[in-house]
């Protein structure tokens, strides 16, 4: 037994040499940096905020719980920030946690119960929240409270405003295998639908190109339909291209989208830049150094450098790594944040 616990000794030695050292630990949000959500495990309540300061290289992997001596809730769905401040849609709490963005302390926590929100996003000081009962809702980011509610189709999505209307992607995912093939299109003015956009199965998320189209990820059935990508015109709200490749999440930097696929029978990923002007693939390997992630999960771009964020997630169960790598692939430097990283805001 001696041998055996000296052994795990040096064993518990040479595996310590080898780890990479951690970053400090910061406990302000002092200088610019860049937030994470980081989603926890389902009905866990372990949804964190992490921080990373750009000039000093700390990390506060649990931001909000040190400012708001109180956790975050269960289950963070998204991150976003809209003047002054940052919204958080935490979807099994059913709240909407508003915090000031400059130091991540809470304004208001405001009630969704029944909702089920799941995405968040912003127009003429309104903010407008999907959720999975079938609605949107608007609040008054003037004063934090729900003042309208709209009806839309099954548990939607992601969510985009563009030439005065409100995108919304149904995907009917508690209605698996019979997934949600729309696009509800909502009047601001009136707060009304006024157009079903139809698209392939299970719509998930949009984004706004320089030209005021719509690119939307649809995930497919997860048999015989696979995910694919599809512009749409906010002018005519309608679909007027697929294209023939399959993608997980992606991002925008000026006319380039950036994308990965993760294969989930393969557990390989892949990682590629889109023309949006050509409509072409214009490089099938983003990364370009030797740089491999596990199971990445989600791609943001620093509008201000271009500088690609991607999260690695691992299996699921255990804190991630957020890898940033310049606009041409190589890799800057990577930080450990919390469970299942989703969604980044940069403050600066």
């Amino acid at each position: 037994m001696k041998k055996i616990s000296l052994l795990l000794c040096l064993a518990f030695l040479v595996s310590a040499c080898h780890k990479e050292k951690p970053k400090p630990i910061s406990t302000t949000t002092d200088g610019p940096g860049i937030y994470v959500l980081n989603q926890g495990l389902w009905n866990a309540n372990n949804s964190t905020i992490s921080f990373y300061n750009f000039e000093t290289g700390e990390v506060n992997a649990d931001i909000f719980s040190a400012v708001n001596h109180r956790g975050l809730g269960d289950t963070g769905n998204d991150l976003q920030k809209y003047g002054s401040k940052m919204y958080c849609v935490v979807n099994t709490s059913e709240i909407i946690e508003v915090m000031n963005l400059k130091d991540a302390s809470s304004v208001k926590s405001i009630s969704l119960s029944g909702k089920s929100p799941r995405h968040i996003c912003f127009d003429g000081g309104k903010a407008y929240v999907s959720c999975f009962d079938g609605s949107v809702v608007r609040i008054d980011t003037a004063n934090l409270a729900v003042e309208a509610s709209v009806t839309v189709g099954p548990n939607p999505e992601g969510l985009c405003v563009a030439n005065g209307k409100l995108y919304v992607a149904n995907s009917g995912g508690y209605n698996a295998p019979n997934y949600g093939t729309s696009v509800s299109v909502i009047d601001l003015a009136s707060f009304t639908v006024t157009k079903e956009i139809e698209v392939v199965c299970n719509p998930y998320k949009l984004l706004k190109d320089r030209n005021q189209n719509l690119m939307l990820i649809s995930k497919g059935n997860y048999a015989n339909i696979g995910s694919c990508l599809q512009k749409i015109s906010t002018t005519t709200d309608e679909v007027v291209k697929t294209y023939d490749f399959e993608i997980s999440e992606m991002a925008i930097y000026e006319h380039v989208l950036l994308f990965f696929n993760y294969n989930y029978a393969t557990m390989l990923a892949s990682y590629k830049k889109f023309d949006l002007n050509t409509e072409t693939i214009i490089s099938n390997q983003f990364i370009s150094d030797d740089t491999k992630l596990e199971t990445p999960y989600l791609i943001d771009v620093d509008p201000d450098n271009g500088d690609v964020y991607i999260s690695d997630s691992y299996d699921y169960t255990v804190n991630g790594d957020l890898y940033c790598f310049d606009k041409n692939g190589n890799f800057k430097f990577k930080f450990e944040v919390g469970m299942n990283p989703a969604n980044i805001v940069f403050y600066k």
